[in-house]
């Protein structure tokens, strides 16, 4: 009986995976997503930190900003983005198309005079590139996501 006891253990071992065979699939999934986990932290764009894009150097437009203390809610808060970003602002075409209306050089000039402060699309185009400075986007990035958000076809008004 001891023989037949020792045969009948074998077969049914051997019916059995190996517990080496049941853990390599598991392994080789856990590995695959630490990997790729891994690749993607390292090379993930920060989304925080300093903006990328320049609010300093040589201006289009020269004349100065009225100051944010002369208006309420948001067309102040744009007056005030419009003295610390002066540069994207310099960079913007302006999509209320002041510049064949009134003349303007692009979106920095509206905050150089009240115009800014009466224009929602002068205003939300500034809190718009405000935002993509402030999530550090490029100014190239900045100006392409404007005119994407913003474009609209010029229709002269018939006064």
């Amino acid at each position: 009986m001891g023989k037949k006891n020792h045969q009948k253990k074998n077969q049914a071992r051997s019916g059995d995976q190996p517990k080496s065979s049941k853990l390599a699939p598991i392994i080789m999934v856990t590995l695959g997503v630490v990997v790729l986990a891994s690749v993607y932290f390292l090379t993930k764009p920060k989304m925080s930190g300093n903006p990328v894009a320049p609010a300093f150097g040589q201006l289009i437009e020269n004349r100065p900003i009225l100051s944010s203390a002369m208006f309420a809610g948001k067309a102040g808060q744009a007056y005030e983005i419009a003295a610390k970003i002066p540069k994207v602002l310099d960079s913007l075409f302006c999509y209320c198309y002041c510049k064949k209306e009134h003349n303007h050089k692009n979106l920095l000039t509206c905050f150089t005079n009240k115009h800014g402060s009466k224009c929602d699309i002068c205003i939300n185009e500034v809190l718009y590139a405000n935002e993509l400075y402030e999530r550090g986007k490029s100014l190239d990035e900045i100006v392409v996501a404007v005119d994407r958000k913003f474009y609209r076809p010029y229709i002269p008004h018939r006064g």
